[in-house]
């Protein structure tokens, strides 16, 4: 695998943002293979459907969101699951990290969160040499590298 996609970069692929074209153009010219795993996954789905209830009807916190789901489903973000859908099914899905010590070790040495650490850890023990992603913190990481896009 050549590149890890971070939810960072994907959700503009699938939502508009100011960052939308630099992601599409980046995204449809690359020539190798994209990689990311499950935990990109579930973070993806999370916010574009938080993004997607806050623009349409105003949610702005997790106890709202999980009630208009509850009441009302998931049919507010079809397409956009679909379209989720879609691109995961289009990518190398490596297992995350379970090495903790590895986890522990990159989130120290580059003062990176937990989830941000074990991306950047998953990358390094799958080889992934680069992410593609528009989170300023994994700047410090030096393998994988961030892209600049």
């Amino acid at each position: 695998m050549d590149l890890f996609l971070d939810t960072s970069f994907i959700i503009p692929l699938l939502i508009e943002t100011d960052t939308t074209q630099k992601a599409r153009d980046f995204f449809s010219s690359f020539p190798g293979a994209c990689a990311a795993s499950m935990s990109v996954y579930e973070e993806t789905f999370f916010v574009g459907i938080r993004l997607i209830a806050e623009d349409e009807f105003g949610i702005a916190g997790t106890a709202d969101l999980k009630k208009h789901i509850r009441e009302n489903g998931y049919g507010f973000a079809d397409d956009f699951i679909r379209n989720v859908n879609e691109i995961f099914s289009g990518l190398i899905i490596v297992p995350d990290t379970s090495n903790l010590t590895l986890i522990e070790k990159t989130a120290r040495a580059y003062a990176l969160l937990p989830n941000d650490a074990l991306i950047a850890a998953t990358c390094i023990e799958h080889a992934i040499p680069q992410i593609a992603t528009f989170d300023r913190d994994f700047s410090k990481v030096k393998n994988p590298c961030r892209i600049k896009i």
